[in-house]
């Protein structure tokens, strides 16, 4: 059987609430959404307890006739896994409208850059139906063409250097394309959590504050996480505990295989191979940032150029390179200043 992205992620995604999952992966980078107006997808009602989606009596269905039939084989980012999202309608047939809604939209949207975006859709609407009885499949579907509409808008917000105007940009645009309830399933434990982040950011490099002081507000802000939250903090403690004793021995001069020994040892093999895949990870982004940093030096060292055309090449040259969140993260190592490079 196959594993879900979820499962292999557990660990890596615990290590990642330090640092890079304070923007978070929000938005899935490359394909094109159906064109879809805000304005004429189909509104989700705010869900009776349940909570259950409720689409408007004299609403049209989104982009129906763009169904499609998905082919069967597996791009290689999905090769070996299963769906995650545990769907589920109520007595009466509609959709209940929880995060793993669109834990299944993104399982099937890392396809990215793989397929074309019909193709992704096909194979969600396939999942939907397969999951789901009519009624809610086609509420599930509506939702889905507005999640590709966003995830399209989103890639024009403009770069923001302060993470929390960025991310207060694109809770707006969230609250443009999602009815609240829908939003608030969605999205609003990531926020606070991300706020959560932001904040434990500034009390951490306050210098006014006292050692007892600043535990005190650290405490303070983790009590107002969801539930969640708190749970992976704490189960991130663990990973971050073991990241200082992985520096300590790499300073003493420790062999990468001493350092999948004791991985082993605190977590197990599949810990130690997730975590292995972490570095991969990291080592990814740190190569497409210097490449980011190499061609932006080399649009600003042009002499042919106007400053109003090097700004252009390198907001272009952002655009191309990163996701609307991942800008966010390049804005602030690199200093670019607000409203773009």
């Amino acid at each position: 059987m196959g594993v879900t992205r979820r499962g292999w992620l557990a660990i890596a995604g615990g290590v990642v609430v330090a640092g890079v999952a304070v923007l978070g992966a929000l938005v899935w980078r490359d394909g094109h959404a159906p064109a879809v107006d805000p304005a004429a997808a189909v509104p989700i009602a705010a869900p009776r307890p349940g909570p259950r989606a409720a689409v408007a009596p004299d609403a049209a269905p989104v982009a129906a006739a763009h169904d499609g039939v998905a082919p069967a084989t597996l791009p290689g980012s999905l090769d070996g896994t299963e769906a995650d999202g545990e769907l589920a309608a109520d007595a009466g047939g509609h959709l209940i409208v929880t995060i793993e809604l669109r834990r299944l939209f993104d399982h099937f949207l890392a396809a990215s850059g793989e397929e074309p975006i019909a193709t992704m859709r096909a194979r969600i609407i396939a999942a939907l139906r397969a999951k789901l009885p009519p009624i809610a499949a086609g509420e599930a579907v509506e939702i889905l063409d507005r999640y590709l509409g966003y995830r399209d808008a989103a890639r024009t917000l403009t770069p923001r250097s302060d993470p929390a105007a960025g991310l207060g940009d694109v809770h707006d645009l969230r609250a443009k394309w999602f009815s609240p309830a829908v939003a608030q399933a969605f999205f609003a434990d990531e926020e606070a959590g991300i706020y959560a982040g932001l904040a434990r950011r500034d009390v951490a490099t306050d210098p006014s504050l006292s050692d007892a002081d600043r535990a005190a507000k650290l405490a303070e802000i983790d009590g107002h996480l969801p539930a969640a939250d708190r749970a992976a903090r704490a189960a991130a403690t663990a990973p971050i505990d073991e990241m200082a004793r992985e520096a300590q021995l790499r300073a003493s001069g420790a062999s990468d295989a001493q350092i999948t020994a004791a991985r082993t040892a605190a977590f197990g093999a599949d810990g130690a191979a997730r975590l292995a895949e972490l570095d991969r990870a990291h080592a990814a982004w740190d190569a497409r940032l210097a490449q980011f940093r190499t061609d932006r030096a080399a649009v600003l060292a042009d002499p042919s150029l106007t400053d109003g055309d090097r700004r252009q090449r390198v907001a272009d040259l952002l655009a191309r390179s990163f996701t609307p969140e991942e800008q966010l993260r390049v804005a602030a190592i690199l200093h670019l200043p607000p409203g773009g490079p």
